[in-house]
């Protein structure tokens, strides 16, 4: 594997009148899957690709669940995954996720274990930490920029891609058949080439790092679980981190007089205390110059207090809703009719894009299916376009068939996750009109009702 790679990053460092039949912008999770795919479905080491990638590896970015199902894809993907992932997680770099609770439909904890899931326990994962271990598999191909440019070549065949190389600032021009956007949610490369991205039910989340309060002792969080409970006007989330941290997450609409409030750290931490019974039990005591009073006798007591982090004025926040590209990829053949009116060796003539990962589709944080989602179709991508450059098994693949076959596998899974999505929005009616006791209040009770369409 480390050959191939090789081999790959020598090709790509040609000068750019050489068109190299892949570049990838964005080396997340979605873009390193597709990257280690063409790798793998190369058995002859000749296919270049060139993997551009501006992250800030310091930088905290939200998105710490990755499902003990993982494992079966990261193993296809390299040999060294799964291992680096074991190890760091044994150095508590990561924390094993024990099972997931939730009081959604009803006030009380629903629980589902680890130990029963046929794939093991998950992972709350130290995100940058594990970004980098997938950068670090594809070394040989990675490149440090920013992506600046993309345009059709003029002789039809081909992309150019300008890209602001670190740590000179020099903008460099690459020439490829194919491009790939893997550059998230912003889908920077398909909206430059003409792609809309649509939002469904759109939902705005609000995220706060706690951490134990200094000088305090080293009592290990023995809380491994994901916890997610609904509240009048959204739901609430939090999970243990690495490095003695907790995420809080707050989703709601943004047009929601709660989206206002949790925007500052005494708001949020004022929503934590009297909107959750469970999240806050599990921070213990979490505030902002703010208490949080827990006087619940029927569980036990958590053994972690944690605070915000200092000098938190204003909490984080990012886009929740589902998106859409559309379209999820394209092809322009070289010239003449489509590939139902050319020979074998004329459909692979011309120039493609495809996205992968956030930028094709983006869902709701609820699935917790982001990452996976993210691997499996960076997975997929790399042996669509391995069959479409003749490197992989399975036989020649024109461009317009790998178009039509990546829209088919995308297709499929969107309406997966909107069926599922439907039905645990639709479960959530303990806060509508009606409902009666202390959960029925004019605040927010649209929350729920306007998910459901109604």
């Amino acid at each position: 594997m480390a050959a191939r790679l090789s081999h790959a990053l020598h090709a790509a460092t040609q000068p750019s009148a050489d068109t190299q039949p892949v570049v990838i912008v964005g080396a997340g999770p979605a873009g390193c899957a597709t990257a280690l795919a063409l790798a793998r479905n190369d058995p002859s080491t000749s296919l270049r690709v060139l993997l551009l990638d501006d992250a800030d590896p310091t930088a905290y970015k939200i998105g710490e669940s990755l499902p003990a199902s993982a494992r079966r894809t990261l193993a296809t993907l390299h040999p060294s995954l799964n291992a680096t992932l074991a190890q760091d997680t044994l150095q508590g770099l990561h924390h094993v996720c024990t099972g997931t609770a939730s009081a959604w439909a009803g006030a009380a904890l629903q629980e589902t274990y680890a130990l029963m899931n046929p794939y093991g326990a998950g992972w709350h994962l130290d995100r940058a930490r594990f970004d980098e271990t997938l950068r670090a598999a594809c070394a040989p191909v990675l490149r440090k920029a920013r992506f600046v440019a993309v345009r059709r070549c003029t002789d039809g065949g081909a992309w150019e891609v300008d890209a602001e190389m670190a740590p000179e600032g020099a903008v460099e021009t690459f020439r490829a058949r194919w491009v790939v956007d893997a550059t998230g949610r912003k889908a920077s490369v398909a909206r430059k080439l003409g792609a809309k991205t649509h939002k469904h039910s759109d939902l705005l989340s609000f995220y706060a790092l706690f951490t134990t309060p200094a000088g305090a002792a080293p009592t290990p969080d023995s809380d491994g679980r994901t916890l997610i409970e609904a509240a009048r006007a959204g739901w609430w989330y939090t999970a243990p981190l690495p490095h003695a941290r907790r995420l809080v997450m707050y989703t709601t609409a943004p047009t929601d007089a709660s989206a206002r409030a949790a925007r500052g750290a005494a708001g949020f931490a004022d929503m934590l205390r009297t909107e959750t019974r469970h999240v806050a039990r599990a921070l213990g005591g979490a505030s902002s110059d703010i208490d949080i009073d827990i006087d619940d006798t029927d569980e036990e007591e958590a053994r972690v207090e944690y605070e915000m982090e200092e000098q938190t004025r204003f909490v984080r926040h990012t886009s929740a809703c589902s998106a859409v590209l559309a379209p999820y990829a394209a092809w322009e053949p070289h010239a003449g009719a489509g590939d139902g009116d050319r020979g074998e060796a004329q459909k692979q003539e011309g120039r493609g894009w495809c996205a992968v990962g956030d930028a094709a589709l983006a869902f709701d944080p609820l699935s917790s299916q982001g990452i996976v989602t993210a691997l499996d179709a960076g997975a997929f991508l790399g042996g669509v376009l391995a069959r479409h450059l003749g490197t992989a098994e399975g036989g020649p693949l024109g461009g317009e068939g790998a178009v039509r076959a990546v829209h088919e596998a995308y297709e499929r899974v969107r309406a997966k996750y909107e069926e599922g999505r439907a039905y645990y929005y639709g479960v959530v009616r303990r806060f509508d009109k009606g409902g009666g006791g202390e959960e029925e209040e004019e605040q927010g009770k649209g929350f729920w009702e306007k998910l459901r369409g109604e």
